[in-house]
């Protein structure tokens, strides 16, 4: 069956083959008792096991990868509510957009899908002289203090969150009270017409091409898509029956995405009207996308294996101890699948090689033909059975080094 440590997350010799779809998470403390409950809309089941971090959320209908993204995560906010009301545990989940275990279904097949998200770390140093006519050296005027805009100080909260659903709003907060210093909505003015007139006022000025997946995309249009209708307007409906819950929709992967590029943006608009500092230089989507291609297109394979062993920095095989170790059938890299991420993912059919699953899989690993990538670690076990392939997602994402924190634990 495919389950997580103990606990079954969905497939086909479990239950009867009754649950067809399932997700499974981390949460931030151990659930101190056993616990099933069943949504009110009767959709999902979640099970939380005493002594585990692990909670699941299964399903009895086939669904995709990503409603299963979207519903497993919804469903077990609902049991953690009940869990808090009823005194039992108050937790969150441990950061759920880096990493979870599905089982979804794909034209017709149960695939049990293990996502990691690794963040490479880059940055650039550039220092220029400016030299008069003589070879002197010409020292340049101090950098100018910020000049306080109100939008500062939901930046300010956004930064100090723990949770990242707060913290996004808070920085949406701060884009918006931004625009509105730069570019006031009228008091007639729908707000998708004030944002396509203040972001286009401020394109005018400072280029925001840069913030699209390719640069060649509309900036105004993918900015307002991305952010206010795909991210924002799902997450703020403040008054009630149109009200979203916090942590419903979208998913943590999504919200995740926004913020890092939304807090760019913002920094972005700061820097040309308030005189806030860059932070230094950024490596460009555009540029991290080639990087990535040059790097990884030809020459990259997935693998995983038995080997209970935690990654370490210098580790340099799929199996330090020398457990048994497999490459996927297929491994494919997928290239930028979202400004700023590229996707790899190997993927095969259980039926090829039975004899690979009888022991838990404890680490998913990334190599090139030069040297191992990166390693991802399920520390209590993922057995693979009951479906009809498994596969890794691996995304990398880019993180500039000289950019605002885009982590939050919850």
């Amino acid at each position: 069956m495919a389950c997580i440590g103990n606990l079954f997350i969905a497939g086909q010799d479990e239950c009867d083959g009754l649950y067809k779809c399932g997700i499974s998470y981390t949460l931030s403390k151990k659930a101190p008792v056993s616990f099933i409950y069943n949504t009110k809309d009767g959709g999902w089941q979640v099970e939380f096991v005493a002594d585990s971090t692990n909670v699941v959320a299964r399903t009895t209908h086939k669904t995709s990868y990503d409603k299963t993204q979207s519903g497993g995560f919804s469903a077990i906010q609902e049991a953690l509510d009940v869990l808090s009301v009823k005194g039992i545990v108050s937790a969150t989940l441990a950061e759920p957009a880096r990493s979870s275990v599905c089982v979804y279904s794909d034209a017709g097949k149960a695939v049990l899908s293990f996502y990691s998200l690794f963040d490479l770390h880059m940055g650039m140093h550039v220092e220029v002289t400016q030299i008069d006519a003589i070879g002197n050296e010409v020292n340049p005027p101090p950098t100018p203090e910020p000049i306080w805009n109100q939008s500062f100080r939901y930046y300010r909260l956004s930064q100090c969150s723990n949770d990242l659903f707060d913290a996004y709003r808070n920085l949406f907060l701060a884009f918006e009270a931004l625009l509105n210093s730069v570019c006031k909505i009228k008091p007639s003015e729908g707000e998708g017409a004030w944002l396509n007139r203040a972001l286009t006022a401020i394109h005018t000025r400072a280029s925001l091409s840069c913030f699209t997946p390719t640069g060649n995309e509309d900036p105004v249009l993918y900015i307002i898509k991305s952010q206010y209708k795909d991210v924002r307007c799902k997450l703020q409906h403040a008054k009630f029956p149109k009200a979203q819950l916090p942590h419903a929709d979208p998913t943590p992967q999504d919200v995740k995405q926004a913020y890092s590029e939304l807090v760019r943006i913002w920094r972005y608009i700061a820097s040309a009207y308030f005189s806030v500092p860059m932070g230094g230089s950024v490596i460009t989507y555009v540029g991290f996308s080639t990087m990535m291609e040059n790097a990884f297109h030809a020459n990259t394979t997935v693998h995983y294996t038995t080997d209970n062993v935690p990654p370490q920095e210098d580790d340099i095989k799929v199996s330090p101890r020398g457990a048994p170790s497999w490459e996927f059938g297929v491994s494919t890299y997928a290239g930028q699948v979202k400004p700023g991420v590229v996707r790899i993912i190997g993927r095969e059919g259980i039926a090829d090689n039975p004899e690979r699953y009888r022991m838990p899989i404890h680490r998913v690993c990334v190599a090139t033909s030069a040297a191992l990538l990166c390693a991802a670690y399920i520390e209590s076990g993922l057995m693979v059975s009951g479906v009809d392939e498994w596969e890794c997602i691996y995304d990398l994402r880019l993180i500039n080094a000289t950019q605002p924190r885009i982590e939050f634990k919850t």
